[in-house]
């Protein structure tokens, strides 16, 4: 042993260098090898230089900033509807077996660790990797985001849009550009927190709307495609004090010390509840639930499920109505049709009616759905693992332990279920409910399946009781807004728009100028 140990000393480093290049040459050769003609899915087609490993899809996602999902529709066009997106993961185009991939039946399927990794949460819900540990804790918060609750939230979101208006109404006496975007954001974050938290920040005063929630959130889409390759970044950061953390990424300093924040209000008002069946909020109500395990309800873990709601509810549903927005100015014809038949509904102060009767209305639920098919929500891709059985797609046998996806970018853009997709026609979803045809399975914003999004029930009330109120009481005109504010080229876990000169990075924000205040008569 110790003539080996003298011989390995002796080497000349160069020769070391050598050895230790050609190791890993050998290793990478290997694996390349092995990944295209001997694993498990070696019959799934696809680019060879996306299966030899994650090379090729780390350069269009990190380098190119969230190019990769324009390459898996290149790759689709050559290869057909199944492909290996990289040396583990498939990706199927076909909404049809949609459903199949997010199951809501009994088959057990977890998420694929690498979907969650980046986020750092592996206590929340949405971030939880095995499938029974996942359904135990929706379960814990299934009650709280029931239609029946939410509906008994209309009015906090009615006092919210009030709010929203006096802002809209301070801009127009100033003359001033407002940001739907903004105004909106601000709206939702307010209505979650006030849901989770038992009281919402006021979001809706800050002068700007540029508030630590929604920076927050665009200061994580900027790490997302790096830390899903590198999980330990976002981890390494949550250790790092907050001064250190604002040098890097001063948005998510700001995030980390809002949490504490929350966690230290959210523990004094827990005290002071004393009752196990408070619903103030969820939080509250969460923590002194004694059917919930203690170690599933402590303030840590709740205040993590909090900020994934939070951010899940604030940035995509926002983003919806402003897109909303922009496809109804810049249709006027769709415009009037749906003042027209908000018109049939009986008069009201402030043009405020239940959401009960907004959901009636077969129009503005088309302008909804439609908005939402085009703003697309996540559309990074959120695979799925069936643990326990093979999947078939075709001829073939996709092995149990394989994670597989299908993105809504692809869904919402089927030619075969949305012709002419890129058009915005509401009408396309008031035929289809007439025609008995339900279009809404291929609407997968909210994902699909036993982890579809808990908060969908929230995100549609939001946007029936905020549109209807919008639309009617005031007339905007769009300010420098164009389509390239809305088409997305950019996939950082939602989507986003070409870079523009002189905006900022791809924001894309939806600007109007107010025109006019209607009044409501009643």
């Amino acid at each position: 042993m110790l003539q080996l140990a003298e011989s390995i000393r002796n080497i000349p480093p160069s020769t070391a260098a050598a050895v230790i290049f050609g190791g890993f040459a050998v290793y990478f050769l290997w694996t390349c090898f092995y990944n295209i003609y001997l694993h498990p899915l070696r019959r799934i087609p696809g680019s060879k230089w996306a299966i030899i490993g994650p090379y090729l899809e780390f350069y269009h996602e990190v380098i190119r900033d969230g190019q990769y999902l324009w390459e898996l529709e290149k790759m689709h066009k050559k290869f057909g509807p199944i492909i290996r997106v990289n040396a583990r993961e498939i990706h199927i185009r076909d909404p049809q077996f949609y459903q199949t991939i997010y199951t809501a039946g009994s088959r057990k399927t977890n998420k694929d660790p690498a979907t969650v990794g980046a986020f750092d949460v592996p206590n929340a819900t949405a971030g939880t990797v095995e499938h029974d540990k996942h359904r135990s804790r929706r379960g814990y918060l299934n009650p709280y985001f029931s239609k029946r609750t939410i509906t008994a939230l209309e009015p906090t979101v009615h006092d919210r849009v009030t709010k929203a208006c006096s802002r809209i109404d301070e801009h127009m006496e100033q003359d001033k550009i407002l940001s739907l975007d903004g105004v909106f954001c601000a709206l939702t974050a307010d209505v979650i927190s006030s849901r989770f938290y038992g009281t919402h920040q006021d979001y809706l005063s800050v002068p700007d709307f540029h508030f630590t929630v929604r920076d927050g959130f665009i200061g994580l889409t900027k790490v997302y495609h790096l830390a899903r390759f590198l999980p330990s970044i976002v981890t390494g950061l949550k250790k790092l004090p907050y001064a250190c953390v604002r040098l890097i990424i001063p948005a998510v300093a700001d995030l980390l010390a809002l949490r504490d924040e929350i966690k230290d209000k959210g523990a004094d008002e827990f005290l002071a509840s004393k009752t196990s069946d408070s619903k103030a909020s969820v939080l509250v109500g969460a923590l002194a639930d004694p059917h919930i395990p203690s170690y599933e309800r402590t303030v840590d873990r709740l205040l993590d499920e909090g900020l994934v709601i939070l951010f899940a509810g604030t940035e995509t549903t926002s983003r919806t109505m402003a897109v909303t927005m922009f496809y109804l100015l810049s249709h006027p014809e769709c415009l009037k049709k749906l003042r027209e038949e908000l018109e049939t509904l009986p008069p009201s102060q402030d043009y405020k009616h239940s959401l009960t009767a907004l959901e009636n209305l077969p129009y503005l639920t088309g302008v909804i759905h439609e908005g939402l098919r085009l703003t697309f929500g996540p559309i990074s891709r959120s695979a799925r693992v069936a643990t326990e059985q093979d999947l078939a797609y075709g001829d073939h046998i996709i092995p149990a332990g394989t994670p597989v996806s299908q993105s809504t970018y692809f869904m919402h853009s089927h030619e075969s279920i949305f012709p002419d997709y890129k058009k915005f026609d509401p009408e396309r979803w008031v035929k289809a409910a007439e025609e008995g045809v339900n279009l809404k399975k291929f609407l997968t914003n909210f994902s699909g399946g036993s982890r579809m999004c808990i908060g969908f029930n929230m995100s549609f009330a939001e946007m029936y009781l905020v549109l209807s109120r919008i639309v009617r009481q005031y007339d905007f005109e769009l300010f420098n807004t164009t389509l390239a504010d809305v088409d997305i080229t950019h996939a950082r876990i939602v989507g986003y728009p070409k870079a523009i000169p002189g905006k900022k990075e791809y924001l894309g924000e939806i600007r109007v100028r107010i025109r006019a205040k209607n009044v409501a008569e009643f």
